[in-house]
């Protein structure tokens, strides 16, 4: 595969990965009873949050290497931290999509004393863990692909700027529906970085 090829590739699992994240935040059930968790559409959603993971992993990884010379230290500390912050975050959605439904089905006191799996025992700590290695990933990276020049600065800065808004938003500081409007923001600014990408393959900042 050529330069060319590989971008438009990356580009793709940013755009349908920033879309399926944006919707299933928005779309993701309130009162999370283990009727609910037992429903067809929990299932659903959560897969298209494993989608929203996998393809935006592949796609970041994809257009990072090929940038990687022009993203410098911070595009690198970025990649390194979304990294594991995604795969952690993936962890908890097979659990949501592959267990807590059957739990829910079969031995609801367990979802009705744990809750979906996110307030859990240690998965307490990791899964906002997880979630702030992510936004400041994402940060960190968009961060040196504007300092690099590789993506048009205005679509770097909302990428930033999202990242941070998401990460306030999934915090205690935030609420279901600042939660709701930040990840259809950052959800846009992954489809926007992939829209960038794809008009403009990374041929030229392959090499720099």
């Amino acid at each position: 595969m050529n330069i060319s090829a590989i971008t438009r590739a990356g580009a793709a699992g940013m755009i349908v990965s920033g879309a399926a994240l944006g919707y299933s935040y928005v779309a993701h059930p309130h009162h999370m009873t283990p009727e609910t968790i037992a429903a067809p559409f929990w299932i659903v959603i959560h897969a298209l949050f494993a989608l929203s993971l996998a393809l935006g992993l592949l796609g970041t990884t994809a257009l990072y290497g090929i940038s990687a010379a022009r993203a410098g230290g911070r595009g690198l500390a970025g990649y390194i931290l979304l990294f594991f912050g995604m795969q952690l975050i993936f962890g908890l959605n097979y659990y949501e999509v592959l267990i807590a439904p059957f739990l829910a089905a079969n031995y609801s006191q367990v979802i009705m004393e744990h809750g979906a799996g996110d307030a859990m025992g240690p998965v307490a700590v990791f899964f906002p863990l997880a979630g702030a290695l992510t936004v400041a990933g994402y940060a960190l990276l968009g961060w040196g692909w504007m300092r690099g020049e590789v993506i048009p600065r205005p679509v770097a800065l909302a990428l930033i700027v999202s990242s941070l808004a998401f990460g306030i938003g999934l915090s205690p500081l935030g609420g279901l529906m600042t939660a709701r409007v930040t990840a259809a923001a950052f959800g846009a600014s992954l489809v926007a970085v992939g829209i960038a990408a794809w008009r403009r393959p990374f041929a030229s900042v392959a090499i720099a």
